[in-house]
């Protein structure tokens, strides 16, 4: 899989008290694995290994406490770095 990332990340969930993600497919990717943290946090406090999915929702996390991101995870299980959204979708 090498350093490929998703170039695309899209956030929503904007007065909802869910957090929804969706990402571009990256070639050699068996999964992804969605990152959080506290907005004042320095490190990625927390994750989930999500599958090979291009979108997750996750209950119960609003999105103005946390920062995310999305990792690509190859066949060997190594990660590419997170990636923040960059985009706003609906």
């Amino acid at each position: 899989m090498g350093s490929t990332i998703a170039k695309t990340v899209g956030i929503g969930g904007i007065v909802e008290p869910s957090a929804r993600l969706q990402w571009d497919k990256v070639d050699g990717a068996k999964g992804y694995k969605i990152y959080w943290r506290d907005t004042t946090s320095p490190t990625w406090d927390h994750s989930r290994y999500v599958g090979d999915v291009t979108e997750f929702t996750i209950e119960g996390i609003v999105i103005d406490n946390f920062f995310f991101g999305v990792a690509a995870v190859g066949e060997k299980g190594h990660e590419s770095v997170v990636v923040f959204p960059n985009k706003i979708i609906r």
